[in-house]
């Protein structure tokens, strides 16, 4: 086998290598990642409301029992028949009726907490019933992650094993110019496809063709790279 065609072997497995190595990293990634988390979050934030709206709630239900509290007293008053003064009857009646001018907003305040929190309460059920389903598509996730990992890992060692093995054939000063050349322009090596370089698209002279063809070591004298020819 002549050398530029090790060479671009070597070319295509280390372009195999790095793409397994971005596909290991993007699959670790996502494996370490908490895919979840911001489902977690929204119902965090949900409970958390729910316990204001409750509080809220205890507030102005304390509120409306109070101003309730002061109703049946002043009515106890008003009809236990201990208090005849018509002045102080229909003073009582006034007060009745100006507490329960007070309480009326605190009660459409209570009715409407109660129907937000019983709307929140359901959406905290929908949400936790969704995130348990999610959870279950993860975990699937994961599974195939994990095996897809395991085989990434152990094509990324076959494919660095056939590297070495592929280096091996070589001596280092041309190992060493394909590292410099890889180094400086990405790839090292370049095909000739119709009489032109594939690395700069600048046609190839007729003798660099047959050093080519003979299976020489010989760089485009363009760009440089290591002419290779199938």
């Amino acid at each position: 086998m002549s050398i530029p065609r090790i060479l671009n072997q070597i070319q295509d497995s280390d372009i195999a290598v790095e793409a397994c190595r971005n596909n290991i990293t993007r699959t670790k990634a996502e494996l370490a990642a908490d895919p979840l988390a911001a489902e977690r979050t929204a119902i965090s934030k949900k409970k958390a409301d729910l316990e204001e709206l409750q509080h809220d709630l205890r507030e102005t239900s304390a509120e409306v029992d109070d101003f309730t509290a002061r109703i049946k007293h002043h009515e106890e008053q008003l009809y236990g028949g201990r208090v005849t003064s018509p002045k102080e009857l229909s003073a009582l009646q006034k007060d009745i009726e100006l507490l329960k001018g007070h309480r009326a907003p605190h009660e459409e305040k209570e009715l409407g907490l109660m129907e937000v929190i019983e709307n929140t309460e359901a959406a905290i059920d929908d949400a936790e019933i969704a995130l348990q389903r999610h959870k279950e598509a993860a975990s699937r996730r994961r599974d195939e992650l994990s095996v897809g990992l395991k085989k990434l890992e152990a094509e990324l060692a076959g494919l660095e094993t056939h590297r070495v093995e592929l280096v091996n054939g070589l001596s280092p000063t041309v190992s060493g110019q394909y590292e410099q050349l890889k180094k400086q322009k990405g790839r090292a090596v370049a095909k000739i496809e119709q009489g032109v370089c594939r690395g700069c698209g600048i046609a190839v002279t007729t003798a660099w063709l047959h050093r080519a063809r003979a299976g020489e070591v010989v760089g485009c004298p363009s760009c440089g790279r290591i002419l290779y020819l199938e």
